[in-house]
Protein backbone atom coordinates (compact mmCIF):
# COMPACT_ATOMS: atom_id res chain seq x y z
CA UNK A 1 0.00 0.00 0.00
CA UNK A 2 1.70 3.35 -1.14
CA UNK A 3 1.25 6.31 1.17
CA UNK A 4 -0.99 7.74 -0.89
CA UNK A 5 -3.05 4.58 -0.63
CA UNK A 6 -2.19 4.56 3.40
CA UNK A 7 -4.37 8.16 3.13
CA UNK A 8 -6.96 7.30 1.22
CA UNK A 9 -7.82 4.75 3.76
CA UNK A 10 -7.60 6.74 6.23
CA UNK A 11 -9.77 9.15 4.66
CA UNK A 12 -12.33 6.37 3.74
CA UNK A 13 -12.02 4.84 7.32
CA UNK A 14 -13.46 9.01 8.78
CA UNK A 15 -16.16 9.41 5.33
CA UNK A 16 -17.64 6.07 7.27
CA UNK A 17 -17.21 6.95 10.72
CA UNK A 18 -19.18 10.66 9.64
CA UNK A 19 -21.37 8.67 7.35
CA UNK A 20 -22.10 6.17 10.25
CA UNK A 21 -23.08 8.85 12.62
CA UNK A 22 -25.31 10.75 9.85
CA UNK A 23 -27.01 6.97 9.43
CA UNK A 24 -28.73 7.21 12.84
CA UNK A 25 -31.37 9.99 11.72
CA UNK A 26 -32.26 7.35 8.86
CA UNK A 27 -32.63 4.65 10.88
CA UNK A 28 -35.16 6.86 13.06
CA UNK A 29 -36.92 7.52 10.30
CA UNK A 30 -36.94 4.00 8.93
CA UNK A 31 -38.35 2.67 12.65
CA UNK A 32 -41.63 5.08 12.03
CA UNK A 33 -42.25 3.69 8.35
CA UNK A 34 -41.57 0.67 9.12
CA UNK A 35 -43.04 0.29 13.02
CA UNK A 36 -45.86 -1.63 11.37
CA UNK A 37 -43.58 -4.78 9.84
CA UNK A 38 -41.95 -5.11 13.84
CA UNK A 39 -38.50 -3.31 13.16
CA UNK A 40 -37.52 -1.41 16.81
CA UNK A 41 -34.47 0.93 16.51
CA UNK A 42 -32.92 2.35 19.43
CA UNK A 43 -29.26 4.13 19.94
CA UNK A 44 -27.58 7.29 20.95
CA UNK A 45 -25.86 10.76 19.78
CA UNK A 46 -22.37 10.89 21.65
CA UNK A 47 -20.34 14.44 21.81
CA UNK A 48 -17.93 15.42 23.80
CA UNK A 49 -14.24 17.16 24.79
CA UNK A 50 -10.93 14.95 25.79
CA UNK A 51 -8.36 16.89 26.90
CA UNK A 52 -4.78 15.56 27.40
CA UNK A 53 -2.48 17.15 30.50
CA UNK A 54 0.58 16.55 28.84
CA UNK A 55 1.88 17.48 25.67
CA UNK A 56 2.09 13.81 22.91
CA UNK A 57 5.83 11.77 23.23
CA UNK A 58 6.12 10.48 19.72
CA UNK A 59 6.43 12.31 16.76
CA UNK A 60 2.70 13.11 14.94
CA UNK A 61 0.74 13.45 18.24
CA UNK A 62 -1.16 16.27 19.56
CA UNK A 63 -0.12 18.51 22.19
CA UNK A 64 -1.63 18.88 25.63
CA UNK A 65 -5.17 20.55 25.24
CA UNK A 66 -9.04 19.79 24.03
CA UNK A 67 -9.85 17.48 21.54
CA UNK A 68 -13.45 17.62 19.99
CA UNK A 69 -14.95 13.81 18.83
CA UNK A 70 -18.63 12.87 18.61
CA UNK A 71 -20.40 9.52 17.67
CA UNK A 72 -23.04 7.04 17.21
CA UNK A 73 -24.60 3.80 17.81
CA UNK A 74 -27.53 2.30 16.38
CA UNK A 75 -29.06 -1.15 17.39
CA UNK A 76 -32.14 -2.60 15.48
CA UNK A 77 -34.43 -5.81 15.21
CA UNK A 78 -36.44 -7.15 13.10
CA UNK A 79 -38.85 -10.26 13.02
CA UNK A 80 -38.12 -12.54 9.24
CA UNK A 81 -40.11 -15.61 9.03
CA UNK A 82 -40.57 -17.22 12.45
CA UNK A 83 -36.89 -15.57 13.34
CA UNK A 84 -34.84 -12.36 13.62
CA UNK A 85 -32.22 -9.90 11.85
CA UNK A 86 -30.49 -8.02 14.20
CA UNK A 87 -28.24 -5.26 13.45
CA UNK A 88 -25.92 -3.21 15.40
CA UNK A 89 -23.02 -0.32 14.16
CA UNK A 90 -20.96 2.41 15.55
CA UNK A 91 -19.27 4.97 14.57
CA UNK A 92 -16.45 7.92 16.00
CA UNK A 93 -14.70 10.62 14.23
CA UNK A 94 -12.70 13.25 16.49
CA UNK A 95 -10.55 16.49 15.24
CA UNK A 96 -7.20 14.49 15.14
CA UNK A 97 -8.69 11.90 12.92
CA UNK A 98 -7.03 9.52 16.05
CA UNK A 99 -10.35 7.93 16.75
CA UNK A 100 -12.11 7.31 13.66
CA UNK A 101 -13.65 3.89 13.39
CA UNK A 102 -16.92 2.34 11.62
CA UNK A 103 -17.69 -0.96 13.33
CA UNK A 104 -20.40 -3.52 12.25
CA UNK A 105 -20.69 -5.07 15.59
CA UNK A 106 -23.92 -7.65 14.58
CA UNK A 107 -25.45 -7.88 11.79
CA UNK A 108 -27.31 -11.25 11.63
CA UNK A 109 -29.87 -13.73 11.72
CA UNK A 110 -30.73 -15.74 14.43
CA UNK A 111 -33.71 -18.63 14.58
CA UNK A 112 -34.97 -21.18 17.36
CA UNK A 113 -35.67 -24.66 16.86
CA UNK A 114 -37.01 -26.44 20.20
CA UNK A 115 -34.02 -27.07 22.37
CA UNK A 116 -31.88 -25.10 19.31
CA UNK A 117 -30.19 -21.79 17.94
CA UNK A 118 -28.64 -20.76 14.83
CA UNK A 119 -27.65 -17.93 14.48
CA UNK A 120 -25.36 -16.61 11.07
CA UNK A 121 -23.50 -13.24 10.35
CA UNK A 122 -21.69 -10.39 11.92
CA UNK A 123 -21.74 -10.91 15.85
CA UNK A 124 -19.77 -9.89 18.92
CA UNK A 125 -19.74 -12.81 21.52
CA UNK A 126 -17.51 -12.53 24.77
CA UNK A 127 -16.73 -15.04 27.17
CA UNK A 128 -15.14 -13.36 29.87
CA UNK A 129 -16.18 -12.61 33.68
CA UNK A 130 -13.44 -10.43 35.16
CA UNK A 131 -14.22 -6.53 35.93
CA UNK A 132 -10.65 -6.03 35.29
CA UNK A 133 -9.87 -7.76 31.94
CA UNK A 134 -10.45 -11.21 30.26
CA UNK A 135 -8.12 -13.65 28.82
CA UNK A 136 -10.74 -15.40 27.03
CA UNK A 137 -12.32 -13.37 24.41
CA UNK A 138 -10.62 -15.06 21.66
CA UNK A 139 -13.35 -14.70 19.04
CA UNK A 140 -13.62 -10.95 18.20
CA UNK A 141 -10.94 -8.68 18.01
CA UNK A 142 -10.78 -5.25 19.87
CA UNK A 143 -11.08 -1.80 18.18
CA UNK A 144 -7.40 -0.14 18.65
CA UNK A 145 -8.11 3.50 18.51
CA UNK A 146 -8.38 3.23 22.35
CA UNK A 147 -6.50 -0.18 23.51
CA UNK A 148 -5.34 0.97 27.10
CA UNK A 149 -8.69 2.07 28.28
CA UNK A 150 -10.35 -0.66 26.53
CA UNK A 151 -11.84 -0.47 22.69
CA UNK A 152 -15.11 -1.94 21.19
CA UNK A 153 -14.82 -5.59 20.35
CA UNK A 154 -15.49 -5.94 16.29
CA UNK A 155 -17.87 -8.00 15.04
CA UNK A 156 -16.93 -10.77 13.42
CA UNK A 157 -18.72 -13.04 10.71
CA UNK A 158 -19.47 -16.73 12.14
CA UNK A 159 -22.26 -19.32 12.44
CA UNK A 160 -23.24 -20.10 15.87
CA UNK A 161 -24.78 -23.63 17.00
CA UNK A 162 -26.28 -23.87 20.75
CA UNK A 163 -27.97 -26.68 21.84
CA UNK A 164 -29.63 -26.20 25.70
CA UNK A 165 -30.04 -29.37 27.78
CA UNK A 166 -30.07 -30.64 31.29
CA UNK A 167 -26.08 -31.18 30.98
CA UNK A 168 -25.70 -27.64 29.78
CA UNK A 169 -25.61 -25.33 27.15
CA UNK A 170 -23.31 -26.81 24.40
CA UNK A 171 -22.08 -24.28 21.96
CA UNK A 172 -20.04 -24.49 18.22
CA UNK A 173 -18.82 -21.46 16.24
CA UNK A 174 -17.35 -21.37 12.60
CA UNK A 175 -16.12 -18.19 12.28
CA UNK A 176 -15.55 -17.70 8.55
CA UNK A 177 -13.74 -14.81 7.95
CA UNK A 178 -11.22 -11.89 10.01
CA UNK A 179 -11.95 -8.15 10.25
CA UNK A 180 -8.70 -6.73 10.81
CA UNK A 181 -9.44 -4.07 13.55
CA UNK A 182 -8.50 -0.15 13.12
CA UNK A 183 -5.38 0.40 14.56
CA UNK A 184 -3.85 3.41 15.98
CA UNK A 185 -2.06 5.55 13.59
CA UNK A 186 0.72 8.70 14.37
CA UNK A 187 -1.62 11.13 15.53
CA UNK A 188 -3.23 8.57 18.21
CA UNK A 189 -2.02 8.74 21.64
CA UNK A 190 -1.95 5.64 24.27
CA UNK A 191 -0.14 3.80 21.81
CA UNK A 192 3.80 2.65 20.95
CA UNK A 193 6.34 4.78 19.96
CA UNK A 194 6.03 3.40 16.61
CA UNK A 195 2.79 3.55 15.05
CA UNK A 196 1.06 0.55 13.44
CA UNK A 197 2.34 0.26 9.62
CA UNK A 198 -1.37 0.53 7.92
CA UNK A 199 -2.53 -2.12 5.26
CA UNK A 200 0.44 -4.39 6.29
CA UNK A 201 -0.72 -6.93 8.35
CA UNK A 202 0.66 -10.72 8.02
CA UNK A 203 -1.24 -13.91 8.69
CA UNK A 204 0.53 -17.12 9.47
CA UNK A 205 -2.56 -18.86 7.23
CA UNK A 206 -3.35 -16.96 4.46
CA UNK A 207 -4.71 -13.47 4.67
CA UNK A 208 -7.82 -13.58 7.13
CA UNK A 209 -9.90 -15.87 5.38
CA UNK A 210 -9.21 -19.82 7.20
CA UNK A 211 -12.11 -21.26 8.80
CA UNK A 212 -11.68 -21.24 12.12
CA UNK A 213 -13.49 -23.33 15.03
CA UNK A 214 -14.62 -23.02 18.48
CA UNK A 215 -16.65 -24.96 21.13
CA UNK A 216 -18.03 -23.98 24.89
CA UNK A 217 -20.04 -25.79 27.35
CA UNK A 218 -21.38 -23.37 29.96
CA UNK A 219 -23.68 -24.63 32.84
CA UNK A 220 -24.82 -23.54 36.81
CA UNK A 221 -25.10 -25.88 39.63
CA UNK A 222 -26.82 -24.91 43.36
CA UNK A 223 -23.81 -25.35 45.83
CA UNK A 224 -24.35 -24.90 49.34
CA UNK A 225 -26.40 -21.53 49.76
CA UNK A 226 -25.17 -19.89 47.00
CA UNK A 227 -24.91 -20.82 43.00
CA UNK A 228 -21.94 -21.61 40.70
CA UNK A 229 -21.74 -21.37 36.75
CA UNK A 230 -18.89 -22.34 35.08
CA UNK A 231 -18.07 -23.05 31.32
CA UNK A 232 -15.09 -24.45 29.30
CA UNK A 233 -13.80 -23.44 26.11
CA UNK A 234 -12.07 -24.91 23.57
CA UNK A 235 -10.69 -22.42 20.01
CA UNK A 236 -8.53 -23.00 17.20
CA UNK A 237 -7.82 -20.24 14.37
CA UNK A 238 -6.23 -17.13 13.69
CA UNK A 239 -5.65 -15.30 16.83
CA UNK A 240 -7.33 -11.57 17.31
CA UNK A 241 -4.63 -10.22 19.14
CA UNK A 242 -1.57 -9.73 16.60
CA UNK A 243 2.50 -9.61 18.01
CA UNK A 244 3.66 -6.12 16.89
CA UNK A 245 7.11 -6.81 14.78
CA UNK A 246 9.08 -3.91 13.99
CA UNK A 247 9.46 -3.96 10.30
CA UNK A 248 8.67 -1.32 7.64
CA UNK A 249 5.70 1.24 6.44
CA UNK A 250 4.64 2.65 3.36
CA UNK A 251 5.53 6.71 4.71
CA UNK A 252 8.07 9.32 3.98
CA UNK A 253 8.51 8.04 0.26
CA UNK A 254 9.25 4.53 1.42
CA UNK A 255 7.39 2.19 -1.25
CA UNK A 256 4.77 -0.61 -0.96
CA UNK A 257 7.18 -3.06 -3.12
CA UNK A 258 10.03 -1.77 -0.30
CA UNK A 259 7.59 -2.95 2.79
CA UNK A 260 6.44 -5.68 1.29
CA UNK A 261 10.31 -7.56 0.82
CA UNK A 262 11.45 -5.99 4.19
CA UNK A 263 7.88 -6.89 6.20
CA UNK A 264 8.74 -10.82 4.37
CA UNK A 265 11.59 -11.53 5.12
CA UNK A 266 11.06 -9.65 9.01
CA UNK A 267 8.23 -12.15 9.37
CA UNK A 268 9.87 -15.12 7.65
CA UNK A 269 12.70 -14.55 10.41
CA UNK A 270 10.19 -14.12 13.25
CA UNK A 271 8.76 -17.65 12.26
CA UNK A 272 12.42 -19.09 12.67
CA UNK A 273 13.09 -17.80 15.84
CA UNK A 274 15.56 -15.56 14.73
CA UNK A 275 16.74 -13.76 18.39
CA UNK A 276 17.57 -10.40 15.66
CA UNK A 277 14.12 -9.68 15.01
CA UNK A 278 12.22 -7.61 17.62
CA UNK A 279 9.21 -7.89 18.65
CA UNK A 280 7.58 -4.53 20.23
CA UNK A 281 7.57 -6.48 23.68
CA UNK A 282 11.55 -6.82 23.25
CA UNK A 283 11.89 -3.29 23.50
CA UNK A 284 10.54 -3.25 26.90
CA UNK A 285 13.38 -5.41 28.69
CA UNK A 286 16.06 -4.09 26.36
CA UNK A 287 15.58 -0.24 27.64
CA UNK A 288 14.47 -0.74 30.98
CA UNK A 289 18.31 -1.42 32.14
CA UNK A 290 19.27 2.27 30.25
CA UNK A 291 19.46 5.48 31.55
CA UNK A 292 16.04 7.19 31.64
CA UNK A 293 17.70 10.64 29.66
CA UNK A 294 19.22 8.37 26.81
CA UNK A 295 16.12 6.41 26.79
CA UNK A 296 13.17 9.47 26.52
CA UNK A 297 15.74 10.70 23.55
CA UNK A 298 16.11 7.47 21.89
CA UNK A 299 11.92 7.20 21.63
CA UNK A 300 11.43 10.22 20.52
CA UNK A 301 14.23 10.16 17.76
CA UNK A 302 12.90 6.57 16.88
CA UNK A 303 8.48 7.59 16.73
CA UNK A 304 10.34 10.47 13.83
CA UNK A 305 11.64 7.91 11.90
CA UNK A 306 10.03 7.74 8.31
CA UNK A 307 9.13 3.97 7.06
CA UNK A 308 9.33 2.19 10.57
CA UNK A 309 6.14 1.10 11.63
CA UNK A 310 4.69 -2.02 13.72
CA UNK A 311 3.78 -5.03 12.07
CA UNK A 312 0.84 -6.80 13.07
CA UNK A 313 1.54 -10.82 12.80
CA UNK A 314 -1.24 -13.09 13.44
CA UNK A 315 -0.78 -16.36 14.66
CA UNK A 316 -2.54 -19.09 14.42
CA UNK A 317 -3.20 -20.57 17.87
CA UNK A 318 -5.08 -23.06 20.07
CA UNK A 319 -6.18 -22.05 23.22
CA UNK A 320 -8.46 -23.41 25.78
CA UNK A 321 -9.94 -21.82 28.54
CA UNK A 322 -11.82 -21.99 32.01
CA UNK A 323 -14.23 -19.73 33.84
CA UNK A 324 -16.18 -20.00 37.12
CA UNK A 325 -18.34 -17.39 39.05
CA UNK A 326 -19.55 -18.29 42.72
CA UNK A 327 -22.31 -16.19 43.97
CA UNK A 328 -23.70 -16.25 47.53
CA UNK A 329 -25.62 -13.14 48.63
CA UNK A 330 -23.52 -10.12 48.45
CA UNK A 331 -20.66 -11.71 47.65
CA UNK A 332 -19.19 -12.95 44.43
CA UNK A 333 -15.91 -15.18 43.35
CA UNK A 334 -14.93 -15.27 40.05
CA UNK A 335 -12.21 -16.54 37.61
CA UNK A 336 -10.38 -16.81 34.38
CA UNK A 337 -8.19 -19.61 32.80
CA UNK A 338 -6.16 -19.92 29.48
CA UNK A 339 -3.65 -22.12 28.26
CA UNK A 340 -2.97 -20.61 24.72
CA UNK A 341 -0.66 -22.46 22.06
CA UNK A 342 0.89 -20.42 19.23
CA UNK A 343 2.15 -22.96 16.49
CA UNK A 344 5.84 -23.48 16.63
CA UNK A 345 6.04 -21.61 20.07
CA UNK A 346 5.66 -22.67 23.89
CA UNK A 347 2.61 -22.29 25.39
CA UNK A 348 1.62 -19.79 27.64
CA UNK A 349 -0.73 -19.68 31.00
CA UNK A 350 -2.68 -16.66 31.68
CA UNK A 351 -5.35 -15.83 34.30
CA UNK A 352 -7.60 -13.60 36.34
CA UNK A 353 -8.73 -14.58 40.14
CA UNK A 354 -10.66 -12.70 42.50
CA UNK A 355 -14.06 -11.47 43.22
CA UNK A 356 -16.44 -8.24 44.48
CA UNK A 357 -18.55 -7.84 47.92
CA UNK A 358 -21.68 -4.99 47.56
CA UNK A 359 -23.05 -3.17 50.36
CA UNK A 360 -26.72 -2.57 50.49
CA UNK A 361 -28.15 0.54 52.08
CA UNK A 362 -25.23 3.11 52.68
CA UNK A 363 -26.53 6.60 53.63
CA UNK A 364 -29.82 8.37 53.60
CA UNK A 365 -29.93 8.32 49.47
CA UNK A 366 -30.08 4.16 50.37
CA UNK A 367 -26.81 3.55 48.06
CA UNK A 368 -25.09 0.69 47.31
CA UNK A 369 -21.19 0.54 47.05
CA UNK A 370 -19.01 -2.64 45.31
CA UNK A 371 -15.59 -3.40 46.26
CA UNK A 372 -14.07 -5.24 43.89
CA UNK A 373 -10.69 -6.86 44.31
CA UNK A 374 -8.61 -9.22 41.51
CA UNK A 375 -5.17 -10.49 40.39
CA UNK A 376 -4.04 -10.81 37.01
CA UNK A 377 -0.99 -12.88 35.94
CA UNK A 378 0.37 -13.84 32.20
CA UNK A 379 4.26 -15.83 31.53
CA UNK A 380 3.71 -15.45 27.62
CA UNK A 381 7.11 -15.00 26.67
CA UNK A 382 8.52 -11.95 24.43
CA UNK A 383 7.60 -14.16 20.86
CA UNK A 384 3.38 -13.64 22.34
CA UNK A 385 1.60 -10.77 21.46
CA UNK A 386 2.08 -7.68 23.93
CA UNK A 387 0.38 -8.05 27.54
CA UNK A 388 -0.22 -4.89 29.82
CA UNK A 389 -0.49 -6.75 32.83
CA UNK A 390 0.93 -9.79 33.37
CA UNK A 391 1.30 -9.67 37.32
CA UNK A 392 -0.77 -6.92 38.09
CA UNK A 393 -3.65 -6.28 41.35
CA UNK A 394 -6.52 -4.45 39.97
CA UNK A 395 -8.58 -2.89 43.14
CA UNK A 396 -11.91 -0.84 41.96
CA UNK A 397 -14.93 0.19 43.55
CA UNK A 398 -18.40 0.53 42.00
CA UNK A 399 -20.62 3.33 43.68
CA UNK A 400 -24.38 3.52 42.65
CA UNK A 401 -26.65 5.86 44.34
CA UNK A 402 -30.01 4.50 43.13
CA UNK A 403 -31.42 7.92 43.01
CA UNK A 404 -34.15 8.78 39.79
CA UNK A 405 -31.45 9.63 37.70
CA UNK A 406 -29.61 6.82 37.98
CA UNK A 407 -25.93 8.05 39.26
CA UNK A 408 -22.88 5.83 39.28
CA UNK A 409 -19.17 6.74 40.19
CA UNK A 410 -16.64 4.06 38.85
CA UNK A 411 -13.19 3.98 39.77
CA UNK A 412 -10.28 1.08 39.48
CA UNK A 413 -6.49 1.02 39.54
CA UNK A 414 -4.09 -1.30 38.51
CA UNK A 415 -0.74 -2.34 40.04
CA UNK A 416 2.23 -3.49 38.46
CA UNK A 417 3.70 -5.95 40.96
CA UNK A 418 6.86 -6.23 39.22
CA UNK A 419 7.53 -2.44 37.69
CA UNK A 420 5.22 -0.38 40.54
CA UNK A 421 3.74 1.05 37.46
CA UNK A 422 -0.14 1.94 38.24
CA UNK A 423 -3.06 2.88 36.25
CA UNK A 424 -6.26 4.45 37.32
CA UNK A 425 -9.49 4.84 35.58
CA UNK A 426 -12.36 7.07 37.36
CA UNK A 427 -15.89 7.22 35.52
CA UNK A 428 -19.05 8.73 36.68
CA UNK A 429 -22.37 9.16 35.08
CA UNK A 430 -25.99 10.83 35.64
CA UNK A 431 -28.99 11.27 33.62
CA UNK A 432 -29.95 14.78 33.22
CA UNK A 433 -33.58 14.02 31.93
CA UNK A 434 -35.11 10.73 30.69
CA UNK A 435 -33.14 10.94 26.99
CA UNK A 436 -29.65 12.42 28.07
CA UNK A 437 -26.70 11.60 29.71
CA UNK A 438 -24.03 13.02 31.28
CA UNK A 439 -20.52 11.11 31.58
CA UNK A 440 -17.10 12.02 32.95
CA UNK A 441 -14.13 9.55 32.36
CA UNK A 442 -10.55 10.39 33.61
CA UNK A 443 -7.45 8.38 33.18
CA UNK A 444 -4.14 8.53 34.65
CA UNK A 445 -0.79 6.89 33.81
CA UNK A 446 2.13 6.71 36.49
CA UNK A 447 5.20 5.14 35.67
CA UNK A 448 8.65 5.06 36.96
CA UNK A 449 11.56 4.41 34.20
CA UNK A 450 10.93 1.92 31.63
CA UNK A 451 10.48 -1.18 33.12
CA UNK A 452 6.77 -1.80 31.98
CA UNK A 453 4.76 -1.36 28.95
CA UNK A 454 3.19 1.75 30.46
CA UNK A 455 5.82 4.32 30.58
CA UNK A 456 5.46 4.36 26.60
CA UNK A 457 1.83 6.25 27.98
CA UNK A 458 2.37 7.91 30.72
CA UNK A 459 2.24 11.26 28.80
CA UNK A 460 -1.14 10.09 28.08
CA UNK A 461 -3.51 10.77 30.88
CA UNK A 462 -6.72 12.75 30.10
CA UNK A 463 -10.13 14.19 31.54
CA UNK A 464 -12.57 13.25 28.60
CA UNK A 465 -16.57 14.84 29.31
CA UNK A 466 -19.17 13.32 27.03
CA UNK A 467 -23.25 13.75 26.39
CA UNK A 468 -25.17 11.41 25.40
CA UNK A 469 -28.61 11.79 23.86
CA UNK A 470 -30.83 8.38 23.24
CA UNK A 471 -33.24 7.78 20.75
Amino acid sequence: MSDGHRKMRRTRLRGLAVAGCLLAPAAVSAQSDLSGDGLSVSGQFDFGLRSYLDDGRYAGQSDAGAQVFFGTTVNATMPLGTGQVVLQFSASADTDGARDAFNLQRAYYTRSFGDWDLLAGMNVDTWGVAESRSVLNVLNPQDGTDVIYGGDFVGTPMINASYYSDFGTFSAYALTGFVEPVSPGASSRLRAPVPVADGQAVYQEGDGRHLDFAFRWRNNFALGDGALDVAASYFNGTSRTPVGLLGCAPTGGVTDATCDAVNAAVVDAFRSGDPAVSSVRDLFDQLADLPEDVVEQAVQQVSAIPGLGIVPYYQHIQQGGLSAVYARGDLQLRTELAFTKPDNMDGYWSGVVGGDYTFHGIGPADASLTLVAEYLWDDRSTRAPSVLFGNDLFLGLNLFLNDSRDTAIRLGGFHDLDSDAQLFQLSASTRLNDAVRLDLTALHVRADGWSDPLSFVDRDSFVELKISTYF
